[in-house]
């Protein structure tokens, strides 16, 4: 078991850096075809709503965390959740993928969230993120389909497509169903000994659609920085999205990536290059990766100044 262990660590981390090597050679090889960003009122505009949209994506993010919790009878006042989740985040450089799920439950006991409960719902927060991601994943393959067949996507893709997102809506509440029933061993570990539990539908529901929004929001930032940092205009916002999503979801589920560092650049250059070509994928790659550090350092300080004046535990804290 150990020898197991250690060979899929290895086998991780070669992946990782083998990711690291593949997107350096293609910023190298495409990055004098590039066009020189503009400094001017529309690029830095453009800018400050990429790294506003991520700190929009982690307040959603937090109230994902806040309905989880609710749903197991611990109301948490926002102002609380936010400081919690915010500071947390600069656990995702770390890695294994797990440090902004520690840091959450040590920041949390602190504020008197029971540690259990925070980490628990953290996971299961997790875990919601990656069904979604995947269901958006597997509807990028129709993308892929039409960029490789016709060399461009249908007018009608989302048309045809959108139908299918109050699908991923309730895929992970029936998901939790199937391994509850299908794989009770794996539950039980999950749960920490007991099967999961199923939210209420009407908290799945919400969940799923904050999550949701968080892909769409920054597929639309993924469009603004083509057309305004790469002079790129004419790339479909639903596409981009869910190729983005197929990128982010490898970039999470491969152990060693901090903040799937190296992994989900290499996979936007694959998976873009049909749509906006290889130059305008790999500056993408770049810019996508400087704006999530940037915000996620612009949430961590907001968390910093919200826990300044905010109180620190829970009692007597506005809802």
């Amino acid at each position: 078991m150990k020898h197991s262990k250690r060979l899929f660590k290895a086998l991780m981390y070669a992946a990782v850096l083998a990711s690291c090597v593949y997107f350096g050679l293609a910023f190298k090889t495409h990055v004098e075809q590039l066009p020189a960003i503009p400094l001017n009122a529309q690029t830095v505009l453009v800018a400050l709503l990429s790294m506003l949209a991520v700190v929009v994506t982690h307040f959603f993010g937090t109230n994902v965390w806040r309905l989880l919790m609710s749903d197991q009878g611990h109301r948490v006042p926002l102002g609380i959740a936010l400081q919690v989740f915010y500071i947390s985040q600069i656990g995702k450089y770390l890695p294994g993928n797990v440090g902004q799920f520690l840091g959450r439950g040590v920041l949390a006991k602190s504020t008197g969230i029971p540690m259990g409960v925070a980490v628990g719902t953290a996971v299961f927060e997790g875990i919601w993120n990656l069904v979604i991601s995947m269901a958006l994943a597997l509807l990028s393959t129709w993308v892929l389909w039409d960029l490789a067949t016709v060399q461009s996507v249908s007018t009608r893709f989302t048309q045809q497509a959108v139908w299918m997102l109050p699908a991923a809506l309730v895929l992970p509440w029936l998901g939790i169903k199937v391994v509850n029933t299908v794989l009770p061993g794996l539950s039980r570990k999950i749960g920490g000994g007991q099967l999961l539990r199923l939210p209420r539908l009407r908290t799945s529901l919400l969940v799923s659609l904050l999550i949701l929004i968080n892909f769409m929001l920054l597929g639309w930032v993924l469009q603004l920085q083509a057309e305004y940092f790469f002079m790129h205009s004419g790339v479909d916002w639903f596409s981009v999205t869910l190729l983005f999503s197929s990128a982010w979801v490898v970039g999470y589920v491969v152990p060693g990536a901090p903040g799937g560092l190296g992994v989900r650049e290499a996979m936007m250059v694959v998976l873009l290059t049909p749509l906006t070509g290889a130059p305008v994928a790999a500056g993408l790659a770049v810019s996508m990766r400087l704006t999530t550090l940037l915000g996620d350092a612009l949430t961590v300080l907001f968390g910093v100044l919200i826990r300044s004046f905010y109180p620190h535990r829970l009692g007597g804290a506005p809802v």
